[in-house]
């Protein structure tokens, strides 16, 4: 009989997959609560009609600082113990947000608040950046050949997992909770993730490089191999483009939704035990819910030889729903559609996307950790991550300027027409078959 593989009997596995789900769970619940609570704050300070684009600005300025200092967190990397820097930096990012809470505790007005939301979002962004290429590189260190394609799907499926959880509780803490509140206990969540990460042990000195190589030599050398790779380097730049015209609809028209449209609606779909906050959690949490479900699908199926054709299928489809849920919220706030069957297809097209970004993401993964040298990995992590969301700040500081001097509606069309251009081009070159 053949031996089936339990992952979780690697020690050093289960601590990254418990020490990831905390951390990642304190990161979804916090971003969730963000989006709306910038919004509301901003519309304090400078009224409703600029609210939107310093939302963008907000978003824009982690996004930018993850973008210029993932390079240099890769190099770090591939040059010392990866464990090390995922426990340092999630100290820090602890240490900051109870700070951030305790100055919000005090309340010294909304000016002083968001100075002090924009500042954590500098320290925030600027620690994933070192944080995200250790630990999505340290999963070749730590599991067998064997285990790598059961450990790869249940980390990516526990992240919806993670999704749900975060989700979940940052619908009810933000409607029940005080904001503070929730900083502190986001703020802990955080250092006891440290604290689980500080017991992951793996030979570290098996990916140290010459120390004397210097940063940039080493940034070059990602790209160069990456570049070199020229099916992924491709399929990369389509990432870059999707992801400029997907993340607006989610990061910055969904809370937008919630805030002017959603809640100046007298009555909605099952709104006597659902808050408007709490509608947010479950748009949001159909991705996640599929995304479990395709992680479990993959987690069973066999190991293929080629991957290029399904990932193809898969961004058709994820193209399909992005362009199903901006239809329907033009119609909606053209008054065509009721906000219950608003509410209805917006979920539906959650529930296919997230199905198609599981199944897109889990082989990539799985490409780049079997064909990858691993003395390479943390930087081609890093190069890969930052090509994927190169434009993902601009995308934000777009989609505030358009929604606030131009209309939502124009958002959600240009987004629609940017998306189906981008699969088009990349269905035409076929560079992916190569994968």
């Amino acid at each position: 009989m053949e031996n089936k593989v339990n992952v979780f009997k690697n020690k050093n596995y289960a601590l990254l997959f418990y020490g990831v789900l905390v951390s990642n769970v304190a990161h979804i619940l916090f971003n969730f609560v963000m989006s709306l609570y910038v919004l509301r704050i901003a519309k304090e300070v400078y009224g409703e009609t600029y609210a939107p684009l310093v939302q963008g600005v907000y978003l824009g300025v982690a996004g930018l600082v993850l973008l210029v200092f993932m390079p240099f967190g890769g190099v770090l990397a591939d040059r010392i113990n990866k464990v090390r820097i995922m426990y340092l930096t999630d100290y820090i990012r602890g240490f900051v947000i109870l700070s951030v809470g305790l100055i919000i505790f005090i309340d010294p007005g909304s000016s002083i608040k968001l100075i002090a939301l924009f500042t954590m979002n500098v320290i925030l962004g600027l620690n994933s950046a070192f944080f995200n290429p250790a630990s999505g590189s340290l999963l070749k260190f730590i599991v067998t050949e064997d285990e790598l394609p059961q450990a790869s799907s249940l980390l990516h499926g526990s992240m919806s997992l993670q999704n749900i959880a975060g989700l979940i509780l940052g619908g009810i803490m933000f409607s029940a909770l005080n904001i503070y509140v929730i900083f502190f206990i986001n703020g802990l969540a955080y250092l006891i993730s440290a604290v689980t990460e500080m017991f992951i042990k793996y030979n570290h000195n098996s990916h140290r490089e010459d120390k004397d190589v210097k940063v940039f030599q080493e940034i070059k050398s990602g790209i160069k191999y990456l570049y070199n790779y020229k099916a992924m380097f491709s399929l990369l730049l389509m990432a870059l483009t999707l992801n400029f015209f997907t993340v607006p609809i989610i990061n910055n028209a969904f809370p937008y939704f919630i805030d002017y449209g959603l809640s100046s609606e007298t009555n909605y779909l099952f709104s006597s035990f659902l808050t408007v906050e709490n509608w947010y959690s479950v748009i949001l949490i159909c991705f996640s819910v599929a995304g479990i479900i395709m992680a479990v699908i993959l987690a069973k199926a066999p190991k293929k030889e080629s991957y290029g054709n399904a990932l193809m299928g898969s961004i058709f489809a994820f193209g399909v729903a992005i362009a199903l849920m901006a239809s329907v919220m033009i119609l909606y706030y053209l008054d065509y559609l009721s906000i219950d069957m608003t509410l209805i297809f917006t979920v539906v097209s959650c529930l296919i996307a997230g199905l198609a970004s599981t199944k897109f993401n889990v082989p990539v993964q799985i490409i780049m950790q079997n064909n990858i040298d691993h003395n390479q990995l943390g930087k081609v992590v890093s190069v890969s991550n930052v090509m994927s969301q190169a434009l993902i700040p601009f995308a934000s500081l777009m989609a505030g300027f358009v929604i606030s001097q131009f209309s939502i509606i124009s958002l959600y069309i240009l987004c629609t027409v940017g998306l189906g251009i981008v699969i088009l081009i990349y269905y035409k070159k076929k560079t992916y078959v190569q994968l």
